[in-house]
């Protein structure tokens, strides 16, 4: 299965590359997303690049991740982030 990455998620939600092309970490910020993060599993230092967001609420590295935490998609991901928002 594929999966998603906090960088496939930036892009989708308008990541701005600068003048060089590339995206800095205040991008990341502005939306909301960790540049750097830590897998859950393994505790890899890991960037966005590598960084999927996982089911339960927290970061897993591509190599760790698996499909029933992973999300296929941006969608998915948006759709579990707003059913828990809700839960708030």
């Amino acid at each position: 299965m594929k999966v998603i990455t906090i960088l496939d998620i930036a892009i989708a939600k308008g990541a701005q590359k600068d003048d060089a092309g590339r995206l800095g970490g205040g991008e990341f910020e502005r939306l909301g997303l960790p540049m750097i993060s830590g897998c859950q599993r393994c505790g890899a230092t890991v960037g966005p690049w590598g960084a999927c967001p996982s089911r339960t609420g927290f970061i897993q590295c591509c190599d760790c991740i698996t499909d029933d935490l992973a999300f296929a998609t941006v969608a998915d991901f948006d759709a579990f982030e707003k059913s828990n928002e809700s839960d708030d």
